[in-house]
């Protein structure tokens, strides 16, 4: 029976009921939202006092000449806390939210400045904005050897560069900057590659231009054809400087990464629209510093070894033999040495262990070139 044709005793019936209901539902609703602001409170003393001890931890480092940022210690803490959770908090997120507890109990110790490719709003400063938190200072450089250069003098304590890209390929001006480098790499991160479609207008049938860097133009092809197939596409120099250029103009949209959108003050109008999905760019956490071992680690070395039959094969049977992982391996032209090679090698284990330290003391001998670029913890 519709509730509209029933007689008036049942409608009166029916809405006594869902009456109180309702009155329960929201009594219900009014009470977990006091257990919630009281959680609240109660979280928000307990951040403090860890701040407290955080700060106090940044003294003795001070007196010491230690470090702030120390990765080993903070990956050993989110392990352990992702392996304690029992939910329904995903994992993933208590990863974001203790990352930017870290930044801020850093910033209280001593600013961290980071140095990165930039201009601000690129994919580097979100890789650096998602390692380092939000609270730490991020500069950015013009180039990848600007990048270096910052940490080197000592006007940055870290950098942020790009390494490989899951289609692209390697970033071979990232390796040959470590050549000459002393520099050590002390984390690593991957950043998927997502692509947005931002502007100051609130309604994707106004645009009539788009502003983007040739690289995501060709990534958002089929994405553009289907749903802006009469829209002007207008290269620019980065996907920050096209964000910044749709500020000042009308029925204009961006192609840029999420940070874009939050740095200019832009309407996110789509998200993810590049047309494959499992882009994905690994970047490399430098510094002056090595980095302690922790549960899982990984090193990464540069060599060069004589052009023999055989010479690679041999150098690389070391690792097998001593049953030390390989998770890859790249070969770079030696700049200015036509015909000869720099190899870049990723391998499992840290240098302070036994077998990968005399494993690669063995290498060295037998290499023209060899560079330890550092252990560091591995990213899952």
């Amino acid at each position: 029976m519709e509730l509209s044709r029933a007689p008036h005793s049942e409608i009166q019936y029916f809405s006594k009921i869902l009456g109180k209901r309702w009155k329960s539902a929201l009594r219900k609703i009014d009470q977990l939202r006091k257990d919630i602001t009281k959680l609240d409170g109660q979280l928000l003393d307990l951040l403090n006092k860890r701040a407290g001890l955080s700060v106090e931890i940044g003294k003795e480092k001070a007196l010491r000449g230690d470090p702030v940022y120390v990765p080993h210690r903070e990956r050993e803490i989110l392990d352990d806390l992702k392996a304690a959770n029992k939910g329904p908090f995903p994992n993933s997120a208590v990863e974001i939210l203790f990352r930017e507890i870290f930044s801020a109990s850093r910033a209280l110790q001593e600013p961290t400045r980071v140095a990165f490719l930039g201009p601000k709003s690129t994919f580097s400063h979100q890789a650096a904005v998602k390692h380092f938190g939000h609270s730490a200072q991020f500069d950015p450089a013009p180039n990848i050897e600007s990048v270096f250069s910052a940490v080197e003098q000592g006007n940055s304590d870290y950098g942020v560069v790009p390494v490989e890209n899951s289609i692209e390929g390697t970033v071979n001006l990232t390796l040959d900057c470590f050549v000459d480098s002393p520099l050590l790499i002390c984390g690593e991160m991957n950043l998927k590659v997502s692509h947005f479609l931002m502007s100051k207008a609130e309604n994707i049938s106004h645009i009539k231009t788009v502003y983007s860097h040739p690289q995501p133009f060709a990534q958002c092809r089929n994405w553009l054809n289907k749903h802006l197939p009469g829209a002007e596409q207008i290269p620019s120099s980065s996907t920050a400087s096209a964000a910044e250029t749709v500020c000042d103009k009308q029925n204009s949209a961006a192609i840029a990464g999420k940070l874009a959108a939050e740095i200019y003050g832009l309407n996110i109008l789509a998200e993810n629209i590049q047309d494959r999905q499992e882009n994905f760019t690994r970047f490399l956490i430098i510094s002056k510093n090595p980095a302690q071992k922790t549960a899982k680690n990984k090193t990464s070395i540069l060599f060069s070894i004589t052009d023999e039959a055989g010479s690679l094969l041999k150098t690389l049977q070391l690792f097998a033999r001593k049953g030390i992982n390989l998770t890859r391996i790249q070969s770079r032209p030696l700049r200015n040495q036509p015909w000869e090679y720099l190899f870049y090698i990723d391998i499992e284990g840290h240098e302070d262990e036994e077998t990968v330290s005399k494993t690669i003391k063995t290498l060295a001998k037998r290499c023209l070139f060899l560079r330890n670029l550092g252990s560091y913890p591995q990213k899952d």
